[in-house]
């Protein structure tokens, strides 16, 4: 416990501490009324006919299922910056199914660029970009993304706005994507696959409530209710979720009024479905193109490949998704080994180490990763 509190000073360790009790009974006492409002919750939810059981569904062929996340970093030198984006494919356990990819497909980029205050949304663009790459040339039944479809428009929004302001080798690479491999119709392709799902680990939307099939639930997401009400093997009707949203926007000088409008038109076909598999498993928000949602084929693959890959109580996301997580968290750890090679390979070639040090030290790291 002292290690944990070893950089705090003790005054504020005290304060921290002290606000514990306080914190904890709030969360009790929110947990415990949820508790207490679940039977009223499910039967809304029957008269309603919300909620499903996948027995009902037919039993389908296991299908095989990839997982992509991705992740960027920007190290901030004294003269410049260090950057990098990474995106990783991992493909799930499997039985029966067709194996296609036995090792991690990525995509990488990595360059030293003079300081810009647009590198952070240019490098967010490229890693989404390389995470539709992925989605795109996986041959696999069930593509899992880790996030939501509206985070890789906000995300290509932000750096494509600006991306003409950047250093010019991060520009051209983001322009490279945008135009030689078709960015724009790789993500309406997505929006509309019957194979590709969004993930997202942690949202606000409450679809249940929006829909007006569940009483108000102030301060509740959907994904947590949706753990409250469903027991292990139900899940509910799929949810519209951008339809009221304001239409989203990409920059004009890459996308048309007339792709923008295909482009939310797609998006507003995106459906939330919330499937609890396990009774130790809190339940996964799933956002599902509308040939997924319409289709009840389609969802009995999506559940049988979701149930297949979660099978312990210490992953609570698909197993796929878990490892290219993972993987992706260690690129910072990556850029750092290339600043020491980078800072070794001046230092011994030019043989000027004191002015070596000055220009490329550390003093401040950012990244993140596509998921929300």
């Amino acid at each position: 416990m002292a290690e944990t509190f070893a950089d705090l000073p003790d005054a504020l360790v005290r304060d921290l501490l002290a606000c514990a009790s306080g914190l904890a009974e709030g969360v009790r006492v929110s947990l415990g009324n949820l508790r207490d409002s679940r039977a009223s919750y499910r039967q809304a939810a029957a008269e309603h006919q919300l909620i499903k059981k996948r027995a009902d569904l037919d039993v389908p062929r296991e299908p095989s299922v990839c997982g992509i996340d991705g992740s960027y970093q920007l190290h901030r030198l004294t003269s410049m910056d260090l950057c990098a984006a990474a995106a990783v494919a991992v493909e799930g356990t499997s039985k029966e199914a067709t194996r296609y990819w036995p090792e991690p497909y990525h995509r990488m980029w990595a360059a030293s660029l003079v300081h810009n205050t647009d590198t952070t949304g240019a490098l967010r663009a490229l890693m989404v970009s390389m995470e539709m790459d992925l989605a795109a040339e996986a041959p696999h039944d069930l593509v899992l993304l880790d996030g939501a479809f509206a985070s890789l428009i906000i995300y290509l929004n932000q750096g494509l706005a600006t991306f003409e302001e950047v250093p010019q080798p991060l520009a051209t690479e983001l322009r490279r994507s945008w135009v030689e491999k078709g960015i724009l119709n790789r993500l309406l392709a997505l929006l509309s696959s019957d194979r590709v799902v969004a993930v997202p680990k942690f949202t606000s939307r409450n679809e249940l409530v929006a829909s007006g099939k569940l009483p108000s639930a102030s301060g509740v997401d959907g994904r947590t209710l949706a753990t409250v009400i469903l027991e292990p093997g139900e899940y509910t009707v799929p949810l519209p979720i951008y339809q009221n949203d304001e239409p989203y926007h990409l920059p004009r000088a890459v996308c048309t009024k007339d792709e923008e409008a295909t482009l939310n038109r797609t998006l507003r076909d995106v459906q939330a479905v919330y499937f609890r598999p396990f009774g130790w498993s809190p339940a996964l928000r799933l956002e599902v193109p509308g040939s997924i949602a319409n289709s009840l084929t389609r969802l009995s693959i999506l559940f049988e490949g979701i149930t297949r890959q979660l099978f312990s109580p210490a992953v609570l996301e698909p197993y796929p998704l878990f490892l290219a997580d993972r993987m992706v968290k260690s690129l910072g750890a990556g850029v750092a080994v290339i600043e020491q090679t980078v800072m070794q390979h001046v230092a011994d070639a030019g043989g000027y180490v004191e002015l070596t040090m000055l220009c490329l030290q550390n003093y401040r790291t950012e990244g993140g990763r596509g998921g929300v």
